[in-house]
C-alpha cells in the first residue's frame, strides 16, 4: 500500500501532525526515486503556505547532499501523499536549490 491515511493526533501533537512513519515512508520513496547515496539526508515536512492560490498545508521534500540542497513542493498534506505523487513530483526540477 502506498498511501497512509491521517491518524488522529496525540494529546501532545498539533492538529496537523502526521505520524513519523509517514514522513519516513515519503522520505524513503524520494530517496529511491532519486537514487540517492547514503550520505544524502531527506526530509518530508508539512508547512503552511501563505502564497496566493497555494493549499493551506503542503508537503516539502528537502534533499541535503554534500555541496547542495534541493526542495520540491507537493500540494497536499503529508498524510495523503502517495508514492506515485512523490515520483511524479521529483521528475520536475526542484523549486529551490542551494
Amino acid at each position: 500500500m502506498h498511501h497512509f491515511p491521517d491518524a488522529p493526533p496525540s494529546a501532545t501533537a498539533t492538529a496537523t501532525a502526521t505520524p513519523e512513519p509517514v514522513a519516513a515512508a515519503v522520505a524513503q520513496w524520494a530517496r529511491a526515486a532519486l537514487g540517492l547515496e547514503a550520505t544524502a539526508v531527506v526530509f518530508a515536512t508539512e508547512q503552511a503556505c501563505r502564497d496566493a492560490g497555494c493549499p493551506v498545508v503542503e508537503t516539502t521534500l528537502t534533499v541535503l547532499e554534500p555541496g547542495r540542497t534541493r526542495r520540491w513542493r507537493l500540494a497536499h498534506p503529508r498524510g495523503v501523499v502517495t508514492k506515485t505523487m512523490v515520483q511524479q513530483t521529483l521528475t520536475a526540477p526542484p523549486w529551490q536549490t542551494g
